[in-house]
This record gives structure tokens, C-alpha cells and sequence, in this order.
């Protein structure tokens, strides 16, 4: 059997040498083999592991060759990714793809189109890497249900927050690492912003909840305003800062947000460090499922490929149809974040004198919020000021951005520290 590359980068030349490498164990597996024809490049003279009789530049001689019945997608990035994964649905190929952005965007649409024409379109690879996650939801859970996602899902922030709390790096250095070891790109403000983490959990929230969930519709916070403060303040509470991509069903109405959190140092989470990616699943009859590995790299996101493309290849050659219709089924009914339930730390700088707790406590009173515990450590005598650190009870986001506003008009605020919710 043949397949065409869309992409012929650094995951599709790990693809290529798989393929290469696994020739013989395909072989057992498919009965027949399994080979690249045709590989769409942009640049026919950029170096590269692959010979060069197989690339070419023109997408039409893959997708509208009759010998080949899957396309791999590599591209990434919403254009022209999505144009010719539609055109090939349309042309009545089966699609493996590893583009998050497309699917979370556009998922419904091109389900929609592949069920029309009959074949399939499989994207494991588009979330966590090489952690079976998308398989794990659409099959192994056909019965039990999810309740409850934790994880984290970008490598690029989480591990710039373990080089900050493990090296005392500030978040410019961190970052700056991060890119020079290739675990940032360049412009890396989707991954910092958690836009990344935010198409990745749109697509899990999707199958896990059978719905459709778009990223525009959860609320997202990225990491670019965690200090090394915060890290140190958090680790003397007995927490760890993350970038967690949360999501809950209850009743119908599903919650989904992104944001750094504070959570318990015990937390499984909470031992995840550098590049790797873990979600923890919370379900109705298994309990909790925890999936980790590494959440990014051309040969895990490979491997991820590859099982869609055995799977994909096994049905069009044995006539075996596992079409799964878990995601888009329903109508979903977002939570607005304004209710959203948790605790907070917030961190402020504020004048030195007498009465200025009271202050604060009295605004949050007011909006019916409860102080868990308060630290005064740092006092500026030279400047007059002090930094406080505040620690509540459950809250709703409402009250507390409302609270938030209040204290900020206050004049003995000197500067705004932080506000991190706090989770477990």
C-alpha cells in the first residue's frame, strides 16, 4: 500500500526512516507493505534524508493519485494545511494529520466531509505526542466516561517553569534556554500564551464530552507574567506553578480553561518536568487514568502517526470499518467563566503603615471572598513598602475579578504582584 507526505520536515523524515527501519514488522502486521510514494516539499534542493525522486512540489500529484489511499499531513499551521486536507477528504483519501490547529479549529467540518465520502481522518499525533491519548478517549473509554481532564500539554512552558523553580532563572533566561535546545521556537507566544495548550485541550474536550468545543470559547492565561517570586512562594506553600489545560463535565454544561495553577507538590501533575507532557483522566467507573511521556519530537510524534496510519491502512485493506463518531455529537453548553469555583494567591506590593490588610480583607468581604491565610515576608524599609501574599478560600471568578479591580484603585497599593488560581 502506498501513501503520500504533506511535509517533508523533521517529523517527516523521522516518518520516512521508520517506515524504513520497520519494514519487516509492518509487513507481519498489513501483509503487504507499506511505502511513501510521493512527498510534498516546498524547496526540491533543501537537504534532506530522503531521496530525491520521491519529493515533489506539487500537492495535486498526491492527492489526486489514484495509488495512493492515505495522506499524512506534516505541514502544520491552519494554511494550506487545511485547503488540502479538505480537497483530500473530498477526493476520497484517509487522512493522518498531526495539526492541532486545524482539527481544533475545523474538526467538526472535516468529519463531517470524510463521513460524506466515506474514509476516515485520524489525528493522534495532534495531542501530547507519542502519549496515546486520542485513542485512549475514542476507544478505550466507549463506555466509561470522563468527567474531569487535568494536564499539561505544551513541553516549551512547562519546562521553562522547571528551569525557573529548579536553576532560580528568571523568565526571560528560561525562555531564552529553551529556544537555544530547540524546546521553543523563535516566536514562541502560542506556546506561552497557551494557545497551543488550548487547541490540544479543545480537541480532548471534544471526544472526551462528545461535543464540540472550540478554543475561543475556554478561557486562556499563559505563563509570561510568572515570576520567580511566585515559583518560590508557591514551593514554601507546598505547591508547584503549572500550565494546566483544565476541563469538567457535570450535567450537561462543560467547563474548559487554561491557566497557570497552583498545585499540591503530591499532585502526579506536579512531578511532570522539562518537555514532557501528562494527563490525568477522571472517570466515572475506572477512576483516575494518568498518561505521560514525552509530548513533542519528530520521533514520537512519529510513532503517533504511524499507529494512525496502521490502523488506517488495516481497514482499507480488510475492509474493516472503525469509524468512531464519539466528538460532534452534541450541542455543548460552555460554562462562562465567571462561574468557575477555586481558590486564589494573590501577591501585591503595598505601603508600609498600619491598616493596610484591613483594607484588603474589607474588599474581599465585600465580595463575599474568605481569606484562607496571609504572609508578610518582605518589607522595603527604604522604600516603605511591603509585599503581601493572600491565600483564599473558594471563590467564584466573578467576585474575585470584581474584588481584584477594587483593590487595584486602592492608593496604598504601591505595585500588582499576581493572581494565580490554586487547584487540589
Amino acid at each position: 500500500m502506498k501513501i503520500g507526505l504533506l511535509g517533508g520536515g523533521q517529523v517527516g523524515q523521522a516518518l520516512f526512516k521508520i517506515l524504513y527501519s520497520e519494514k519487516e514488522t509492518i509487513l507481519n502486521i498489513l501483509r503487504e507493505p507499506l511505502e511513501i510514494k510521493k512527498i510534498l516539499v516546498r524547496d526540491l534542493n533543501k537537504k534532506r534524508e530522503i531521496p530525491k525522486d520521491l519529493l515533489t512540489t506539487n500537492p495535486e500529484e498526491i492527492i489526486l493519485d489514484p495509488e495512493i489511499p492515505i495522506i499524512v499531513e506534516l505541514m502544520g499551521g491552519i494554511e494550506p494545511a487545511y485547503s488540502y486536507i479538505k480537497k483530500a477528504l473530498e477526493e476520497k483519501k484517509v487522512v493522518v494529520t498531526a495539526n492541532k490547529e486545524v482539527i481544533a479549529l475545523y474538526g467538526e467540518e472535516l468529519y463531517k466531509i470524510a463521513r460524506k465520502n466515506g474514509v476516515d481522518i485520524l489525528f493522534e499525533a495532534s495531542v501530547g505526542g507519542g502519549i496515546p491519548i486520542i485513542k485512549t478517549i475514542k476507544e478505550a473509554m466507549v463506555i466509561d466516561k470522563v468527567k474531569e481532564i487535568w494536564a499539561i500539554l505544551n513541553g516549551t512552558t512547562n519546562y521553562i517553569l522547571t528551569k525557573m523553580e529548579e536553576e532560580m532563572k528568571d523568565f526571560d533566561e528560561s525562555l531564552k534556554r529553551a529556544q537555544e535546545l530547540g524546546y521553543a521556537e523563535p516566536d514562541p507566544s502560542k506556546d506561552i500564551s497557551g494557545l497551543d495548550t488550548a487547541y490540544k485541550l479543545s480537541i480532548l474536550s471534544s471526544f472526551a464530552y462528545h461535543t464540540t468545543i472550540k478554543p475561543q470559547h475556554m478561557y486562556r492565561e499563559g505563563i509570561e507574567n510568572i515570576t520567580l517570586r511566585d515559583l518560590l512562594y508557591a514551593k514554601e506553600l507546598g505547591y508547584k506553578i503549572k500550565l494546566l489545560a483544565i476541563s469538567k463535565e457535570n450535567n450537561g454544561e462543560i467547563e474548559t480553561r487554561v491557566h497557570p495553577t497552583m498545585i499540591p507538590i503530591n499532585s502526579p501533575l506536579a512531578s511532570i518536568r522539562g518537555v514532557y507532557n501528562a494527563i490525568l483522566l477522571k472517570t466515572e467507573k475506572r477512576g483516575d487514568i494518568l498518561l505521560y511521556g514525552e509530548g513533542a519530537g519528530p520521533y514520537p510524534t512519529s510513532m503517533a502517526l504511524l499507529s494512525d496510519i496502521l490502523e488506517s491502512a488495516y481497514t482499507l485493506l480488510y475492509s474493516l470499518p472503525r469509524y468512531y463518531s464519539f466528538a460532534y455529537l452534541y450541542p455543548s453548553k460552555i460554562k462562562n467563566y465567571e462561574n468557575f469555583l477555586t481558590r486564589y494567591y494573590i501577591r501585591i506590593w503595598v505601603k508600609d503603615q498600619p491598616g493596610v490588610l484591613a483594607q484588603i480583607a474589607k474588599i474581599l468581604g465585600e465580595n463575599s471572598i474568605s481569606i484562607s491565610s496571609v504572609i508578610q515576608k518582605e518589607t522595603s524599609e527604604k522604600e516603605e513598602k511591603a509585599e503581601i501574599v493572600i491565600l483564599t478560600h473558594k471563590t467564584n471568578e466573578s467576585s474575585m475579578q470584581k474584588a481584584i479591580s477594587e483593590i487595584k484603585k486602592l492608593p496604598i497599593l504601591e505595585n500588582w504582584g499576581s493572581l494565580i488560581r490554586i487547584e487540589g
